[in-house]
């Protein structure tokens, strides 16, 4: 098993073996979250992933075996406000484990990859959101230490 930087040869793999799988996950998991349905998902999230490949603030790390990826984690590099007595922040923006690869401490590896590449940019904090119906991960995460801090809402208009 290796934990490894995305290469740019990787974004397909990606977008197919992980991301669509987690957006339909999250989408199952709440409505708000469900992909559109017009046919250009899978385009829209290639070219997303392009150009977050091209941000030097932004990494995603995979874990790759035997050919085949079973997790990735996106962190990006945020600034504080200056209003704020407080250092950039390594923000964990996605983390996702295929379902046969868990229970076996790869979301913690990915985490700790993030952590790290934030602490080789001086980031003070590591942050990440994660939907109140989500208890595996939010069990995941307050294990690796995460508190909540602010709760978000939202509500149709």
């Amino acid at each position: 098993m290796d934990v490894r930087p995305l290469r740019a040869d990787d974004v397909p793999a990606l977008v197919d073996d992980l991301w669509l799988p987690f957006a339909t996950e999250m989408g199952e998991l709440d409505e708000y979250d469900a992909l559109a349905d017009d046919g250009h998902v899978r385009t829209n999230a290639m070219a997303y992933r392009q150009r977050q490949f091209a941000d030097d603030d932004v990494e995603t790390f995979v874990v790759e075996a035997d050919g085949s990826f079973l997790g990735y984690a996106t962190v990006s590099y945020t600034e504080s406000p200056p209003v704020f007595d407080r250092g950039a922040t390594a923000k964990v923006t996605e983390l996702y484990v295929t379902p046969d690869a868990r229970g076996r401490s790869l979301g913690t590896t990915l985490l700790d990859r993030a952590h790290e590449w934030g602490s080789e940019r001086d980031c003070e904090y590591a942050a990440l959101s994660v939907h109140a119906r989500n208890e595996t991960a939010q069990a995941c995460y307050e294990q690796a230490g995460y508190e909540t801090r602010y709760l978000k809402m939202d509500r149709p208009l």
